[in-house]
């Protein structure tokens, strides 16, 4: 009888986070009333903001002030980068999440730079356009 409620509690609690959890099976997005059952993240793979926010710093100097904060910077991609899962962020927030985290990924490609820093559910990017010409 014990295993029977134990069991009838794990499966409800099973259910519930099948529900809610938005990395795995169906998730409940309250923001879309037409649709609020998806099979992705509820504002996953985000594209790039717009340009609106003028970086304060340069590459170089952001760089500089993320070392200054202890933070370990690697070239290359991070392994296990999903683009379903990368949020870009502005230059502040950015530099916020890479002090919590103290590891900083640096990418240098033709469009430009890019920062990643590994968070729980993925990653987060700061991306610094290449200079025209």
């Amino acid at each position: 009888m014990l295993g029977l409620i134990l069991g009838a509690a794990f499966f409800m609690g099973l259910v519930f986070w099948v529900i809610l959890k938005p990395d795995f099976g169906i998730a409940y997005d309250i923001t879309n009333p037409d649709n609020p059952f998806t099979f992705t993240k509820p504002g996953g793979g985000q594209a790039a903001p717009p340009d609106k926010e003028e970086p304060v710093l340069t590459l170089n100097q952001t760089l500089a002030a993320l070392r200054e904060r202890g933070c370990a910077v690697v070239e290359g991609e991070p392994d296990n980068l999903d683009p379903n899962r990368l949020v870009y962020l502005g230059q502040t927030e950015f530099m916020d999440a890479a002090e919590d985290r103290k590891l900083v990924f640096l990418s240098v490609g033709e469009e430009g730079s890019i920062l990643y820093v590994p968070v729980k559910e993925g990653h987060v990017a700061w991306r610094e356009p290449a200079e025209p010409g």
